[in-house]
């Protein structure tokens, strides 16, 4: 009986070992064929570089290596000129800014530029424009002590105020500095906005 029992515990043991034994091993399946048109990765460091930075470029020039390498360096000199560009056109913009300002009050930005200089104040034309945008009080203020510095201005003070009416830009600015006098505009006859007098 107990030879019966011992002989029959290793079977028991056997036949629990045995899947386990065999699902290790098993290899392991293999991996799916790559799929037909699959891109091969580049050899290269620098071409790997080039790639990544000629992201989202149309055509071949964003997967082809020689294709990429044009454009990324025609985009590089691009950036650099553009970057100078840049500069300009915001210097152009504050320059629009402060100009409309000033004529607003009479006075144009050549002669406001000139009249700072000589008053001294020491304001970059980007201060300048943030002024004219979102202080125009204080811009006003600085405007005020440009006139009373600049002789051209000072002598000009009268012709030089604010007008009512649909100008703006350049018109204000003819307006404002070669208005007629009052004894200019009583020798002016009364004529028709036609142009020809009524009969």
């Amino acid at each position: 009986m107990m030879l019966a029992l011992s002989a029959a515990r290793p079977l028991a043991l056997r036949s629990v070992a045995r899947p386990a034994l065999a699902a290790a091993a098993r290899p392991a399946p293999l991996a799916p064929p790559p799929a037909l048109g699959a891109t091969r990765g580049f050899a290269s460091r620098k071409h790997k570089k080039f790639i990544k930075l000629a992201k989202g470029y149309r055509g071949r020039a964003n997967r082809c290596f020689r294709i990429a390498v044009q454009r990324v360096e025609k985009a590089w000199q691009y950036a650099y000129r553009d970057r100078k560009v840049k500069k300009r056109e915001m210097r152009k913009s504050w320059i629009r800014s402060i100009n409309a300002s000033s004529r607003a009050y009479g006075v144009p930005y050549n002669r406001f530029i000139a009249g700072m200089r000589s008053a001294d104040i020491d304001l970059n034309r980007k201060v300048l424009a943030d002024l004219a945008v979102n202080e125009p009080l204080s811009f006003l203020s600085v405007l005020e002590v440009t006139r009373a510095a600049d002789p051209y201005l000072a002598s000009r003070a009268d012709a030089m105020r604010p007008m009512d009416g649909p100008f703006d830009g350049l018109e204000a600015s003819d307006q404002l500095l070669f208005a007629p006098d009052d004894d200019e505009l009583d020798d002016v006859d009364d004529v028709p906005l036609g142009g020809a007098a009524s009969s």
